[in-house]
């Protein structure tokens, strides 16, 4: 019966909250719960059983984290001012100011009918009450957590759609908040949803061998008890249910359906800092340790502290994990530990917290939205101020970006700077762990110049406000100056422009002066780098494509590297040269070593968002298997199917390499599935260029 399984719900939430709760905090709970279920009267889920159930099971899935009363609350009544006819001002009469601010906080905006600002601008809302009190982002995620364990009731084009977005939005919030449990459920619960065929199957790869795989686990664990009393170290071993971290290295294409089966993780706590540094060197001097990453120095979002370790056996592979007891419960709650966390945990969330800070000060929701999912899914890397303040920063970040995440002091005044006791220029792109004290003078200002390298939206709308605020005159002096050094790349100087020349380009920039031009270069809204190859790079051989592709560079020469080979929707960076504006790859090592040598040539670029799918690029893969005829031909019939074109196979030793022409990103990553899922899960990796390309047989 319906009202049974109300009841017993609300008793199996006052059992977990009698036991660390006082009464009258238990009554208090009890209440909003009661509220809640009247407020929701005759309300069903789409399974069909009571709306009530919902609230109350996010509320035990925070009670079992030992939240607070007023969170506990606001859980119960999470729904109440979306769905039912109280309001917030009805909940604050009741239940208190910040129970109903809580509330208030991940209750979504339907003021529009467009659906995706409606949900971009609950994101924004979500993301502003979050930064005022980071329990309105816990709320969220145990409300999204319960709604992902009960999708079977929707349509599965529905399913999918609410996993991706959970994947893409709050796995990593949950990440950068330090609730690692909840994001490895949920993320768990995606792969489940996204892809239901493909996780069955990987499911029954694992049943299969589960016998096998406990026998080594069971030699590993031995080996790692004998290690520890050895040695004296006081620690627990357990047995990770590492089925998400399989889960993510298989779908992620890091491993292969093998090394699946043969993968194992175990974590070690242990009581101090200086007993994980021990073990870790007794480990190293025992087994072969083919990888360790230190994250307890330079902790991972949220604050995660452990040290990771690769150990290789003669059949099988382990992952270890070594943390103190608090970094392991710091990893499981994060922002809930609050100033029970370590230091590092704190810092770490701090920083991150400031960062979401700044993507909220444009007023246009959708634009908002999307530098939140840029920021989330975008490598990160941490620095120290000299003092020991930690900044988080996106990878590839220089000098600049940093001195603005310190302060606008810092930016707007910074003419050097120390990299780890090392003077450094500031368009340096700076590493995971470095220390770096800013130089600065209280005469100097930003340069123009410093916009084509920067790449925090923070700097550069700091940059742009100072230099559009500068006087009218000041301005043309400083365009004019960063157009002068542009043109040296060139050999190249202001004289040598023609009279027609200059009339080009103030027709392509639909301006009547110089003057104008020099104006736009000061305040941000033209690269110089830009205009010196629009000048000079006219005898580049570009496809017209590219122009359209390519926003902002209407007019403009650009060549793909063929170091990298970028397609559309690739990650992408401009390096200026003589040749012209090339696109690369973020990541290249070519694009990489240019920036260390002369910043002052890289830029950022980003496609259009506009469909081009009529546009051709090479791509090239490395299939971790060899193939006979039979399988070839099999190989490019699933291409073809995929509206792929296949150029050149050429099977190499226990490889098997592939010339191929795409159009975007995305094809790319559906043809490696298909290929993965056809011929039994062989690992499969996107060359850079091609390999052995003078002995590769062409396809007819």
């Amino acid at each position: 019966m319906p009202g049974e399984d109300v009841s017993q719900a609300k008793q199996h939430l006052k059992m977990i909250i009698d036991t660390y709760l006082d009464v009258d905090d238990v009554v208090r709970v009890l209440a909003a719960c009661d509220f809640a279920d009247l407020a929701h009267s005759g309300i069903t889920r789409k399974s069909g059983e009571p709306y009530i159930l919902h609230p109350i099971a996010v509320s035990c899935i925070l009670a079992h984290m030992r939240l607070d009363t007023e969170t506990l609350m606001a859980s119960l009544l999470h729904d109440v001012i979306e769905d039912t006819q109280f309001t917030k001002d009805d909940i604050t009469e009741k239940f208190g100011k910040t129970v109903a601010d809580l509330v208030d906080g991940v209750t979504k905006l339907t003021h529009s009918s467009d659906k995706e600002f409606n949900k971009a601008a609950s994101f924004r809302k979500i993301l502003q009450a979050t930064l005022q009190d980071p329990r309105v982002i816990i709320i969220k995620l145990a409300d999204r957590y319960h709604n992902m364990t009960t999708l079977d009731a929707l349509r599965p084009e529905k399913r999918a759609r609410i996993a991706q977005e959970t994947y893409d939005v709050f796995v990593p919030m949950a990440r950068i908040v330090g609730m690692n449990e909840i994001a490895d459920n949920l993320e768990y619960l995606c792969y489940q949803n996204l892809d239901l065929d493909l996780f069955n199957r990987i499911q029954e790869a694992l049943r299969q061998t589960r016998p096998r795989r406990c026998q080594y686990q069971q030699v590993w664990e031995e080996n790692l008890h004998a290690l520890l009393q050895q040695f004296n170290l006081q620690g627990q071993i357990k047995k990770k249910n590492n089925n998400i971290e399989l889960l993510r290295h298989f779908l992620k294409n890091k491993i292969n359906l093998e090394e699946l089966t043969t993968s194992h993780n175990f974590e070690i706590i242990l009581d101090t800092i200086a007993d994980c540094d021990h073990l870790v060197e007794v480990l190293k001097a025992n087994f072969k340790v083919v990888s360790f990453k230190d994250y307890i120095r330079r902790p991972l979002p949220g604050g995660n502290q452990l040290l990771i370790l690769t150990l290789k056996g003669e059949k099988t592979t382990l992952t270890l994990t070594i943390q103190t007891k608090l970094m392991q419960k710091a990893a499981r709650f994060g922002v809930i530990l609050g100033e029970n966390a370590p230091q590092a945990c704190r810092s770490a969330i701090q920083a991150s917290m400031q960062n979401l800070n700044t993507l909220i000060d444009t007023d246009c929701a959708k634009t908002t939205f999307n530098y939140l999912l840029d920021y989330l899914h975008q490598k990160k890397i941490w620095v120290y101020t000299p003092h020991g303040q930690l900044h988080e920063l996106p990878q590839g970040a220089t000098i600049v970006d940093f001195a603005y995440s310190a302060s606008l002091f810092l930016g707007n005044h910074a003419i050097g700077a120390k990299v780890d006791g090392e003077v450094k220029p500031l368009s340096t792109p700076i590493a995971n762990g470095q220390v770096i004290e800013i130089i600065t003078d209280v005469l100097a200002s930003p340069n123009p110049d410093w916009l084509s390298f920067v790449n925090t939206q923070k700097a550069r709308r700091a940059i742009q406000s100072i230099l559009k605020d500068q006087d009218i005159e000041e301005q043309r002096v400083i365009g004019k100056q960063a157009l002068v050094r542009a043109f040296k790349l060139f050999n190249k100087t202001l004289s040598d422009i023609s009279a027609h020349e200059w009339q080009a380009l103030l027709e392509w920039r639909r301006i009547d002066l110089p003057e104008q031009l020099y104006e736009q270069i000061a305040v941000g809204e033209l690269l110089p780098q830009l205009v010196a190859n629009h000048l000079f790079a006219n005898e580049a051989d570009c496809p017209e494509e590219s122009q359209r592709l390519i926003q902002g560079t209407d007019g403009i020469d650009i060549k793909y590297a063929r170091c990298c080979n970028p397609v559309l929707g690739d990650p992408i960076r401009g390096h200026l040269s003589r040749r012209g504006l090339v696109a690369h790859r973020l990541g290249c090592y070519n694009l990489s070593h240019e920036q260390e040598l002369h910043p002052e040539n890289i830029m950022p670029l980003h496609w259009n968002n506009d469909d081009n799918s009529d546009v051709n690029f090479p791509a090239y893969l490395c299939i971790h298997m060899a193939m006979d005829d039979e399988q070839i031909s099999e190989l490019i019939y699933q291409c073809r199917k995929s509206h792929i074109g296949v150029e050149q196979v050429h099977p190499e030793g226990k490889k098997t390499y592939v010339n191929l022409v795409v159009n975007n990103r995305q094809q790319i990553a559906h043809l490696i599935r298909e290929l993965r899922m056809h011929f039994g899960f062989p690992r499969i990796v996107r060359q850079d260029i091609p390999v052995a390309i003078n002995k590769i047989s062409r396809v007819s």
